[in-house]
C-alpha cells in the first residue's frame, strides 16, 4: 500500500502548550506556511535559537525532498531540544522522514522510541503517544502486518482527545481491516469514519471515505450499496461546489454499473464525468478514471 509525502499530515497540536518551546511565527516557519520553502532554508540558517533554526530547516528540505539534509536537520534539533515534547517531535518527524526514504524498519524503531520516551510522562504527553501509535500503524500497513496495524490504530483511538483524532483512526482502521479481508469490519469502522468526518465538517475526508465503503460494499457483491453510496455523494458534491468530487463519483459509478452489466449506463456515467474533469483539468481522474 503506497501512502503519500506523510510528514504534512502529522498536526501539530502543542504549539501553544508551555511542554512546548518551539516558536510557530519565527521566520522560516512563516515562510514555509506561504509555501516558499527555499526561502525558509535561507531564513532558518540566519535564525539564532538552535533547535527553531534546526527543526525548521529539517521542515523546509523535507518539503524540498531533501530527505538526507532534513534527517541532518532533525538529528540536530533533537540534540539541541530543550523540553521532551521538543526532543519527541523531532523523533516523530525523523521517523516520517525515514518512512518517505524508505527506511520502514529503522522508521519503526524511531516511532517506537518515541513512544516509550512519551510514556514516561505517565500520561503527560497522551497526545504524542497517539502519535507514535498512529504512525506505527501506518507502517503497519504499509509492510502489510495488518494485525499489528490494527492493535496500534485501535489503542491510538483509545487516547485520542478529539473528533477529529477519532475520525483519522476509524478511518485508518478501516483500511487496516480491508487488508486482512475482513469486509464487514471494512464497512463497520468505514462508516464511523465517515459519520465522524461529516460530524466535524471535515468534507473532503467524508467524501473520500465515501469512496472507500463504495468500493468496499461493491467488492462484497453488494453493488446496489455501492451506487447508492455513489448517487448520493454525487448529490452531495453538487450541493457543496465540488466539481471534482462529482466528477469522481460519476466515474465510479461507471465502474459499478460496468461491473452489472449494464454498458449502456456506465457509458452515460463515463462520459459525463470525464466531460466534467476535462473543464475542471483534473489529470488524475482523466488518467485514471477513478
Amino acid at each position: 500500500m503506497k501512502l503519500e509525502n506523510t510528514l504534512s499530515f502529522i498536526i501539530i497540536l502543542l504549539f501553544t502548550s508551555n511542554i512546548y518551546a518551539y516558536d510557530k511565527k519565527n521566520p522560516c516557519e512563516v515562510l514555509i506556511n506561504d509555501g516558499k520553502n527555499l526561502a525558509a532554508i535561507d531564513a532558518a540558517k540566519k535564525m539564532e535559537g538552535q533547535y527553531d533554526k534546526s527543526f525548521c530547516l529539517g521542515k523546509a528540505y523535507y518539503n524540498k525532498n531533501m530527505y538526507k539534509l532534513a534527517m541532518k536537520s532533525f538529528d540536530d534539533s533533537e540534540e539541541y531540544s530543550d523540553l521532551p515534547a521538543d526532543q519527541m517531535f523531532s523523533i516523530l518527524y525523523k521517523g516520517a522522514v525515514q518512512r518517505d526514504m524508505g527506511n520502514l524498519s529503522i522508521s519503526s524503531k524511531t516511532f517506537t522510541r518515541g513512544l516509550e520516551t512519551a510514556k514516561l510522562g505517565n500520561s503527560k504527553y497522551l497526545q504524542m503517544e497517539r502519535r507514535f501509535l498512529y504512525q506505527l500503524g501506518e507502517n503497519g500497513l504499509i509492510s502489510n502486518n495488518f494485525d499489528e496495524s490494527i492493535d496500534f490504530f485501535s489503542k491510538s483511538i483509545v487516547i485520542s482527545v478529539n473528533d477529529d483524532e477519532r475520525a483519522s483512526g476509524f478511518n485508518a482502521l478501516s483500511k487496516a481491516y480491508y487488508g486482512k479481508k475482513k469486509i464487514n469490519r471494512s464497512i463497520e469502522y468505514g462508516v464511523k469514519a465517515s459519520n465522524m468526518y461529516l460530524k466535524i465538517g471535515a468534507l473532503s475526508e467524508y467524501a473520500d471515505s465515501q469512496f472507500l465503503l463504495a468500493s468496499y460494499h461493491l467488492e462484497d457483491n453488494a453493488p446496489d450499496r455501492s451506487l447508492k453510496l455513489l448517487v448520493k455523494l454525487e448529490k452531495f458534491a453538487i450541493d457543496n461546489g465540488s466539481q471534482y468530487y462529482e466528477a469522481r463519483s460519476l466515474l465510479k459509478q461507471s465502474i459499478v454499473y460496468k461491473s452489472t452489466g449494464d454498458i449502456k449506463k456506465a457509458d452515460i456515467k463515463h462520459e459525463k464525468g470525464m466531460g466534467i474533469a476535462k473543464v475542471i483539468g483534473a489529470k488524475d481522474l482523466l488518467l485514471t478514471d477513478q
